[in-house]
């Protein structure tokens, strides 16, 4: 039974360990959230420190130290205009037409398909050649924001025939007599399937290719690896286009009049075969699952059961006389025909069917459309654009407004129509023969560049004005322009009409209106105020005493204003012709300067100024003192270049390492720099729009949420070239936003091309997550080679991929990166890498990565634009999960893309060699108990005897211990026997003296008494006799007092009774006080101690064993007699031995306590002097049973004995009486 027992604990406990290794070998990550905004540091925020106040003076500018103004007339009103379109949305010239749609009585007939004889081919679907691909570029030779995948990029040509988006966000390209190409946003796939002019999926993943050159249909499917080539007997199928109905049936439009449809099983191939032209450029599906034809001559719509026919070559007024290129359904449901070529008119039409309301509306040449519309496609927005040959005709949602978009480039290729691709992200790809792919977004109908070419005196555009009237100044490098807006015209005064002053920056970057009909700006070395009412210009230029070349401009009033210029601040005030320049005494370079720089004023006597080697000054014009705000106090550079309030009063600073945000009333400074995600930090320009502060950076527009910019982690959203803004240098102070919205600034590019940006309306930020996807995964340096169980060589002879010839397992494969699902690694394949990238198309630029490998990683891994993993080298059998997110513009980490897989245990560390291992070990170890068992018997049987022989040897020696210790007991006694002799003997000797003394003289007395009896006389003898009975009286006195002293010590020498009596505790505590120091005395006569006694009288007599008690009190006395002594005997000099008894009655106690001034005891020791023979005393000295005892005699009357001591100060010992009555004395 006990081997039994034995056995079924010892397997338990295998299983325990087995189980405690396998949870031990699975390694657990610190994973953060799937999606995470943000990992960078939030703004730190500190207190506002500027530096001391320094004063300073206006001085006053004599006249005779100015150049006398020179005035010229000039009449801007009466300047010739030029027209100036903004290429914004404009009304239609006249609006759309429209008609009834009688749509239940045109004609109908059954459809009629015949069977086609055709043959199936199948191959392996060939291999890709995989190229890296650049970033999209900025298109050029346009005014709008547009981007372009071209050859420049990667493209393998630029002649680009269809596309087709896939579900993770990957496009397939088609283009002629070349390749068919799979984009990824970091590369192409490309396949030698040339002149693809149209392409679907089918509803079982596979891709189907219109291939008119080659005159076939091919059909890949990846997930076997097979390529079928549909080929009719007939010998063509030139396929221009292909829908997937709802049914999974592929309709197929031909180019010699022919519709095609297949079953998905590819078993069945038929052919339209109902009278007249069937001949269709595009197919549709709409949302009633009706198949739309856009025919020659006519629209064919079959319906949904695919029974019935309907034909429209008319509608209302309208005959249809040329073929209809394109069709398209768009949001509310309407049908949209593109007619480019119209017999009658020979002018383009598109029309809008409204099956909903039985409504068609046309657009044609007198409402403005004059695009030869061949392909239509509906943005997000419900704009709905139309391509032509090089532009696109874009008509708003509302349908009466319309913009045109130069695209500069050839759109559509003969006897062909590809469609643009509405992308998941809503962004328009559309095709082109020369340029690739031309990529339209939200900001392309938004945005607008003008330079010289359309109409601006200079390209470079310094700073923009708009008057209180509504128009338009703008300063440049080349003069003055005016546009007004409202009569869409543009005026031009040049550099000579400006009289423009020499020796100085020709740039025009100062244009302000002062009031209502004066204006200020800069003019080369000086500058000039211009009144249009008086069409007066006034020039103040600068001369080797004054320096009037403005690099910054502020205004007081409509009349008085601050000029920054390189020799520093002046005031001008025109009304009284009077000018004053900042001087310092202590600074003689007191804010002069190199740079310009946007100065503000917040009308209470403070003019800000940002200088390009000080950081900001703050000007008092109250006080005439100055301060700065540089690196020093916490700015993080000291290049400022704009200060602007924002409407909550914060006043913002742009400097070349990010901006500043002072709240003035609070007195603190928030830098926002690029470690705070605001990249680039390189600012010039800061422009409020409600709740956002845009900051104007060297590399883009960056919006900053005033509500959260003091605290976010989440970085900054930037507008730049990523996403087709053509320059993205915004020129100093030259931003703005207008009144009704829009935004104007000059801008520049890294080839130093200047232009003016307009935008509608301001930029938002886009919320659209980045995208990722794992690409490879790399065993030991490997391609593993998942998507190929077994392939063959151009010999045919078999070829295992590295996957199978390492033994790897894996379900299936998840196209197009052929990454496996459930994949089981050997253990010795164990050393990984993974490589990952982004579909992202927009700011590609500012992509980033990072990954985790749960099961190894503790934490994410920050890979910045790395797109593969380091190596993971010998990693343990287990479960493993890697996660690899991306990040782009909108700083927000994407959904991570997850690959889970494992490594499996050698064999040795399986489940199942555990178990083997625990049953071979059961089986050694029950062999082992058995054995072990019988000799343990025949050991226990010897040690039984050993038992027996040790317990009588151990039962001698209890008994010679009780021996022992009743000999020290005995022994304790009599010590305390020795001393309480020694006392007794001193305090009966004391009344034996009296006794002698008292005798002798009695009989001296009885001698005289004799004497004087002989004389007779008796009053002598009768006073001698009275003295001999006072000698009597007292030796009888000393007598008895001796007597009580001997049977008082006779009675606490007796053993004790047990029983308790009522005692006086006051004398018992007394008398042993004075029998212990008066033994002592005996034993030592150098000893003395001061005693000290303080009993309370109030205590009457108490129940107790006065013989127990007394030895307790005895033995407390004697130790302090002792400690005290021994201190005496150190040699400290002034020390004064000294020993105190006292009693008190509390409320339920009576306390009883010893205290002495001896050397107190060690803490080390504290714990151990209650128990039995434990001493300090040295050897011979003491038994170490006095206060163990003790402390035994005091618990057994329910008393409690404490001690409280002080290392070199003395100890105090309390005995401690509960619940103890007290009777009357």
């Amino acid at each position: 039974m006990k081997t039994n027992l034995i056995m079924k604990r010892y397997i338990f406990l295998m299983c325990l360990v087995f189980g405690l290794v396998v949870i031990s070998c699975q390694k657990n990550s610190k994973s953060e959230t799937d999606t995470t905004i943000g990992d960078y540091k939030a703004p730190e925020t500190i207190p506002l420190k500027f530096t001391e106040s320094e004063p300073f003076e206006w001085e006053t500018v004599t006249n005779d130290s100015l150049t006398t103004p020179v005035t010229y007339s000039l009449n801007v009103d009466a300047l010739p205009s030029k027209p100036f379109e903004l290429n914004q949305f404009k009304p239609l010239e006249t609006p759309m037409k429209e008609y009834d749609l009688d749509w239940d009585n045109f004609p109908t007939a059954p459809v009629k398909f015949d069977s086609v004889a055709f043959t199936v081919t199948t191959a392996p679907i060939k291999r890709p050649k995989i190229t890296k691909m650049k970033q999209p570029g900025i298109m050029d030779g346009t005014n709008a924001n547009l981007l372009q995948l071209s050859v420049n990029e990667g493209f393998v040509n630029n002649d680009i025939t269809s596309f087709l988006e896939t579900k993770d966000g990957a496009i397939w390209i088609g283009t002629a007599q070349s390749s068919l190409m799979r984009y990824d946003g970091e590369n192409t796939f490309t396949y030698d399937y040339p002149n693809v002019y149209a392409m679907t999926f089918d509803q079982q993943g596979r891709l189907w290719l219109m291939r008119p050159g080659a005159r076939v249909v091919t059909v890949l499917d990846f997930k076997k690896d097979i390529a079928y080539t549909i080929l009719p007997n007939n010998g063509q199928i030139q396929g221009l286009d292909v829908v997937c109905d709802y049914t999974g049936t592929l309709y197929i439009a031909c180019f010699q009049n022919e519709l095609y449809r297949i079953d998905p099983e590819l078993q069945n191939l038929q052919k339209i075969n109902n009278e007249g032209n069937i001949r269709s450029w595009k197919l549709l599906q709409d949302r009633n699952d009706n198949l739309w034809f856009a025919a020659d001559k006519k629209i064919v719509v079959i319906d949904k059961e695919r029974k019935e026919l309907k034909t429209i070559n008319r509608i209302a007024n309208y005959e249809f006389n040329n073929s209809v290129w394109d069709i398209k359904e768009v949001q509310s449901g309407d049908i949209w025909l593109s007619v480019p070529f119209n017999d009658d008119s020979e002018s383009p039409i598109a029309l809008g069917v409204s099956l909903k309301n039985n409504k068609i509306s046309i657009l044609n040449k007198e409402t403005g459309y004059n695009v030869i519309g061949r392909s239509i496609e509906e943005d997000n927005e419900g704009n709905l654009w139309i391509f032509g040959d090089v532009e696109a005709f874009v008509l708003s949602k509302n349908k009466n407004t319309y913009k045109t978009i130069d695209l500069n480039s050839k759109l559509q290729g003969r006897d062909r129509l590809t469609r643009p691709l509405k992308r998941k992200d809503g962004s328009l790809w559309i095709a082109t023969t020369d340029k690739g792919v031309v990529i339209a977004n939200e900001h392309t109908l938004n945005t607008t560049y003008f330079d010289t070419s359309t109409g601006l005196i200079g390209d470079q555009v310094w700073d923009i004005e708009e008057d209180s009237s509504g128009e338009l100044w703008l300063g440049t490098n080349n003069g003055i322009n005016i546009i007004d807006p409202q009569k869409n015209t543009i005026k031009s005064i040049t550099k000579e009409q400006l009289h423009f002053l020499g020796n100085g920056n020709s740039t025009i970057n100062y244009l302000k209106q002062i009031s209502k009909d004066t204006y200020f700006w800069k003019n080369g070395a000086g500058f000039s105020i211009y009144d249009r009412q008086r069409n007066k210009m006034t020039q103040y230029a600068s001369n080797a005493n004054v320096v009037l070349e403005v690099l910054g401009f502020a205004k007081s009033d409509d009349h008085t204003f601050w000029i920054y210029t390189p020799e520093g601040l002046y005031v001008y005030d025109i009304e009284f012709n009077s000018l004053k320049k900042l001087t310092s005494k202590t600074d003689p370079d007191i804010l002069k300067t190199q740079f310009g720089a946007e100065l503000v004023y917040d009308g209470n006597e403070l003019l800000w100024i940002p200088t390009f080697n000080r950081g900001l000054a703050e000007v008092n014009l109250k006080n005439n003192t100055i301060r700065y705000l540089n690196k020093k106090q916490g700015l993080s550079h000291n290049n400022t270049g704009v200060a602007s309030f924002s409407k909550e009063d914060e006043l913002w600073v742009t400097t070349l390492n990010g901006i500043a945000i002072l709240n003035l009333e609070q007195n603190t400074l928030t830098n926002l720099r690029e470690e705070n995600g605001l990249v680039p930090s390189e600012m010039y320009d800061l422009i409020e729009r409600g709740d956002i502060m845009y900051g104007a950076s060297v590399n883009g527009l960056i919006p900053i949420d005033k509500l959260t910019a003091k605290n976010t982690n989440k970085g900054f959203y930037t507008f730049n070239g990523g996403l087709g803004f053509k320059s993205n240098d915004y020129l100093s102070g030259s931003s703005k936003f207008l009144k009704n919205g829009q935004f104007w600034a000059g801008v520049v590019n890294s080839s130093d091309e200047f232009r003016l940006l307009i935008m509608n309306a301001a930029p938002k930020p886009d919320s659209t997550l980045s995208t990722v996807y794992i690409s490879k995964m790399y065993v030991r340096d490997e391609d593993p080679g998942f998507k190929y169980k077994v392939r063959t060589d151009s010999l045919n002879n078999k070829i295992l991929s590295y996957a199978n010839a390492t033994n790897m397992k894996w379900d299936s494969i998840k196209h197009p990166y052929n990454i496996p699902t459930n994949l089981v690694l050997p253990f010795d394949q164990n050393s990984l890498s993974f490589s990952y990238a982004s579909s992202d198309v927009f700011n590609r630029d500012q992509l980033t990565y990072r990954f985790i490998l749960e099961g190894e990683d503790e934490d994410w891994t920050y890979a910045d634009t790395k797109t593969k993993t380091k190596n993971y080298y010998n990693l343990k059998p287990g479960e493993y999960t890697f996660k690899v997110a991306s990040r782009s513009f909108t700083k927000q980490w994407s959904t991570p893309d997850m690959f889970n897989f494992s490594i499996s245990p050698p064999w040795w560390q399986t489940w199942w060699a555990y178990l083997l291992f625990g049953l071979i070990a059961a089986g050694i170890l029950r062999i082992y108990i058995a054995f072990r068992a019988k000799k343990l018997k025949k050991e226990n049987k010897f040690l039984e005897e050993k038992v027996k022989e040790r317990t009588n040897e151990l039962e001698a020696s209890i008994e010679d211990l009780k021996a022992t210790q009743l000999q020290l007991i005995q022994s304790e006694k009599m010590a305390s026997l020795g001393e309480l002799t020694a006392g007794i003997a001193h305090e009966i000797q004391n009344p034996l003296n009296f006794v002698n003394n008292f005798s002798e003289v009695s009989i001296e007395l009885f001698d005289e008494m004799n004497y004087e009896m002989d004389k007779e006389d008796l009053a002598e003898a009768k006073f001698i006799a009275k003295n001999i009975k006072q000698n009597l009286e007292k030796i009888n006195h000393h007598g008895k007092r001796a007597d009580n002293i001997v049977k008082g010590m006779l009675q606490h020498s007796r053993n004790s009774s047990g029983t308790k009596e009522p005692t006086d505790i006051n004398a018992l505590a007394d008398e042993y006080l004075r029998l212990a120091y008066h033994g002592l005395r005996a034993k030592d006569k150098s000893f003395n101690a001061t005693l000290v006694t303080n009993f309370d009288d109030s205590i009457g007599r108490i129940d107790l064993i006065p013989q127990d008690i007394g030895r307790v009190i005895l033995n407390l006395i004697t130790n302090a007699f002792y400690t005290v002594d021994e201190k005496k005997k150190s040699g400290i000099a002034n020390y004064e031995p000294k020993v105190s008894v006292s009693t008190k009655q509390l409320k339920n106690q009576i306390v009883i306590t010893v205290k002495d001034n001896g050397n107190g005891i060690p803490k080390h020791v504290l714990d151990k002097i209650y128990q039995p023979f434990f001493t300090t005393k040295p050897t011979g000295q003491g038994t170490g049973l006095g206060l163990s005892m003790s402390y035994d005699i005091v618990k057994a009357h329910s008393g409690e004995l404490k001690v409280e001591t002080k290392d070199g100060e003395g100890s105090k010992f309390s005995i401690i009486f509960t619940n103890t009555t007290t009777l009357s004395k």
